[in-house]
This record gives C-alpha cells, structure tokens and sequence, in this order.
C-alpha cells in the first residue's frame, strides 16, 4: 500500500526535518508490521509504518553519515532512528520514494 505523497512528505519533514543541506526521502511504501530493514538493523514493527531516510552528505560518495527513521503510518509517530553510513539503495531510489525536504536542491538520489 502506498501513502499520498503529501502525507509522506509532510511525516518525513517532522521526523527528520531540516538540518543544514541535509535531504530527507521517504519511502511511500507502507512497512507492514513483522521484521523490516531499517538501515544497517532489523527491527519488529506492530504497526504499519513509513521508512525516512536523511542523507547527512548529499553529493558526496557514501560511508559517510545518514540516518533512518520509521514512523507509524497513522498516528505519525516516531517509532525508531538508526543512525547509518549507506543508502537505501546505491543508485537511484525506487520510484516509491520522494523528497521531503531538499533546501539546497541537492537530491540526488529522487527518482526522476
């Protein structure tokens, strides 16, 4: 199931908001409870929840530090953040994915 992108947006900027250059995605695609990936762990949800990710670097090459959050796709809640030094994906981000919040037009990992 997928998330208006409004919504999403609107989730991924209260989570993980603006800091700095930093770009913040989140993944439209709702999480639903059981083991989800979440960075570099594994975590158990016990509700349906939404994957932000924030490039702390945007531009550079990886290994450098991101975060990633779940949120509780109704309450809009935080649920977790995992600090990270990769991507989602190398490459570009499934077209599930939007921007949330990008203050120096560096998303370079969007979807086209």
């Amino acid at each position: 199931m997928l998330v208006d992108a409004g919504r999403a947006v609107d989730l991924g900027t209260r989570t993980l908001g603006p800091s700095g250059p930093a770009v913040v995605y989140v993944d439209r695609e709702v999480r639903e409870p059981g083991d989800v990936v979440v960075g570099p762990r594994t975590h158990s949800l016990t509700s349906p929840a939404l994957l932000v990710f924030r490039d702390e670097m945007p531009g550079a090459n990886w290994l450098h530090p991101c975060t990633y959050a779940l949120v509780d796709a109704q309450s809009g809640e935080l649920v977790l953040t995992v600090p990270a030094d990769r991507p989602p994906v190398f490459g570009r981000l499934p077209e599930t994915w939007v921007v949330a919040v990008d203050p120096e037009g560096r998303a370079d990992l969007a979807p086209p």
